[in-house]
C-alpha cells in the first residue's frame, strides 16, 4: 500500500473510532436522561410526540431532495455556488413545509387522536423545518473533510442540551410540551455549534444548472431515505392512526430499549458514506473498512442485545417504571430485527457509496411494503405480533444483502459474521429458559456469548480488540 493510501486509511480508522466512542457517550447520556423521563411522563405523551416527529421527519426528508448526499459524493471540490444553491433551495422548501405543517395541524390531530393542547404544541414545532436547512452547509463541509469526531462533539452537546431542557420541562410542565421544548433547544444549539465549527456563509441565490445536476444525483438517494423512514417509523404512522398515542408510546419504548446498540451503529453511516464512496468495489481498503465496521458492530452489539432482552423483566420496571412492563413482549419480538439491523445500516450505506442507489431503493421499498402489509395483518392481536412482523421481514432481507455485498467486494463476508451471530443465538437459547432471575440471565448471557465466541473464533476477537485500541492512539 502506498504511503498516501496508508495515511488515509489510518485517518479514516482514527476518525471513525473516535466518532464511535463519542457516540457511545452520547448514547449513555441519552439512556440516563430517558430513565428520568420514563418516570416523569406517561406513554401517551411519548406517543403524541412520536406522531409529531414523524411528520417533522418526513417533511425534513422531502425538503432535502438528496442535495446533501449528492455533495458528499461529489469527487472534486464543492464550489461556493453549489453551497449557496443548496442552502437557498433547502431553506425555501423548508419554509413552505413549515407553513403547510402549521395549517395542517388540525387535520393531523383529528386523524391521529391528539388533543387540542397537543395540537397546539405540534403547531409550535413547525419552526424546526427551518433549522435543518440552515445547518446543512457546515455539516456537509465537515463530513467532506472527514471531521467526524468534531461532528460527534457537536451532537453530544446538542443531545445534552435537549435532554436537560426536556427533563426540566417534564418536571415543571409535563406532557408533550416537555419533549417538544427540549427538541427545539437542542436543535438551536446544534445549529450554532455547526456554524462555529465550519464558518463561511455562502450567500443566497440559486443556480438552475447546479440545482438540476445536484437534484439529479441526490433524488434517488433521498428516495431510499424516505423508504427507510416509513419502515422505521411505522409505529407512529400506522399504529398511531389505528390504536392511538398510548399504543405508540408503549411500542416505541420497547423498540428504543432494544435499539440502543443499533442506534450507535446507524450513527456511523454518516462516517461510512464518504469513506465507501472513495474506493472502487474490489479495492482491499474498502473490504477492510466495511468488514471492520460491521464486525465491530456485531461483536459488541449482539451480547448487549441479548442481555437487554433476557434481563428486560428486571431492568424495565426497576430502571424505568412499572408502567412500561407492557413493552417487554415488544423487546423480545424485535430482537431478531435489531440483531440484523446492526449490519443493515452499513450494507445500505455501502450500496449508496458505491453508486447502487437504485438497487438499494428497490430493496427498501419492498422491505417497507412487506413490513407494513404484515403489520396490517397482525396488529389487532397484540403489540408483540407487530414486533415479530418486523423481525420476520428483516432477517431474510439482510441475509440476501450480505451475500450481495460479498459478491460486490469480491470476497465473501460470512466468515466475519458467523461467529458473533452463532454465539448470540447460543447465549439467548441457553440462557432464556430455566435460569432464575432476569438479571442473572443477563449476566450469564454475556458469559455464554464470550465462551462460545472463543470456541468458534479462537484469538480473533482479541486481535480485533488490539486493532480498536491502536486506532484510538
Amino acid at each position: 500500500m502506498d504511503p498516501q493510501a496508508s495515511s488515509l486509511s489510518r485517518r479514516i480508522l482514527r476518525e471513525t473510532t473516535r466518532f464511535a466512542g463519542i457516540q457511545v457517550i452520547s448514547a449513555l447520556l441519552l439512556a440516563g436522561s430517558n430513565l428520568i423521563l420514563a418516570r416523569l411522563l406517561e406513554p401517551h405523551a411519548f406517543g403524541a410526540y412520536a406522531i409529531g416527529t414523524f411528520f417533522l421527519g418526513l417533511g425534513g426528508l422531502l425538503g432535502d431532495g438528496g442535495l446533501g448526499a449528492a455533495l458528499l459524493r461529489y469527487k472534486g471540490e464543492v464550489s461556493d455556488e453549489s453551497y449557496r444553491t443548496t442552502l437557498t433551495f433547502l431553506f425555501a422548501l423548508g419554509a413552505g413545509l413549515a407553513l403547510t405543517f402549521f395549517l395542517s395541524t388540525p387535520l393531523i390531530a383529528a386523524r391521529w387522536h391528539l388533543s387540542t393542547s397537543e395540537a397546539a404544541v405540534l403547531r409550535s414545532m413547525a419552526v424546526l423545518f427551518l433549522v435543518g436547512p440552515l445547518r446543512s452547509v457546515p455539516y456537509i463541509r465537515m463530513e467532506r473533510e472527514l471531521r467526524f469526531s468534531r461532528i460527534a462533539g457537536i451532537e453530544i452537546a446538542a443531545t445534552a442540551t435537549r435532554q436537560l431542557v426536556t427533563v426540566v420541562l417534564a418536571w415543571k410542565l409535563g406532557g408533550m410540551r416537555a419533549l417538544a421544548g427540549g427538541q427545539l433547544a437542542g436543535a438551536l444549539v446544534q445549529l450554532a455549534l455547526a456554524w462555529r465549527s465550519a464558518p463561511g456563509w455562502p450567500g443566497v441565490g440559486i443556480s438552475r444548472r447546479v440545482l438540476r445536476a445536484t437534484l439529479g444525483e441526490g433524488v434517488p438517494v433521498q428516495a431510499l431515505a424516505i423508504a427507510a423512514f416509513f419502515k422505521d417509523n411505522l409505529s407512529a404512522a400506522l399504529l398511531g392512526s389505528l390504536m392511538g398515542p398510548a399504543a405508540v408510546g408503549q411500542f416505541d419504548f420497547g423498540l428504543k430499549y432494544a435499539a440502543l446498540p443499533v442506534q450507535a451503529v446507524n450513527a456511523l453511516s454518516r462516517v461510512q458514506l464518504p469513506v465507501y464512496a472513495r474506493f472502487d468495489a474490489k479495492d482491499p481498503q474498502l473490504y477492510q473498512a466495511f468488514v471492520g465496521a460491521t464486525r465491530t458492530a456485531l461483536l459488541l452489539g449482539i451480547p448487549l442485545l441479548v442481555a437487554l432482552s433476557v434481563g428486560a423483566r428486571a431492568i424495565v420496571p426497576w430502571l424505568y417504571a412499572p408502567r412500561w412492563i407492557d413493552s417487554i413482549p415488544v423487546v423480545h419480538g424485535i430482537l431478531v430485527n435489531m440483531a440484523f439491523g446492526l449490519v443493515a445500516g452499513p450494507l445500505f450505506t455501502l450500496l449508496q457509496g458505491q453508486g447502487r442507489g437504485g438497487l438499494a431503493l428497490r430493496i427498501f421499498v419492498g422491505w417497507t411494503a412487506t413490513t407494513w402489509a404484515l403489520v396490517l395483518g397482525v396488529w389487532h392481536y397484540q403489540l408483540s405480533a407487530v414486533a415479530w412482523a418486523y423481525s420476520a421481514v428483516t432477517a431474510p432481507v439482510v441475509l440476501w444483502l450480505i451475500g450481495w455485498a460479498g459478491r460486490h467486494l469480491g470476497r465473501p463476508l460470512w466468515g466475519a459474521y458467523v461467529g458473533p451471530l452463532a454465539a448470540g443465538l447460543a447465549a439467548w437459547g441457553m440462557v432464556l429458559p430455566g435460569t432464575p432471575g432476569p438479571l442473572a440471565r443477563a449476566g450469564l448471557a454475556v458469559v455464554v456469548y464470550v465462551a462460545v465466541l472463543a470456541v468458534i473464533e479462537g484469538r480473533r476477537p482479541l486481535e480485533d480488540l488490539r486493532a480498536w485500541v491502536a486506532a484510538l492512539r
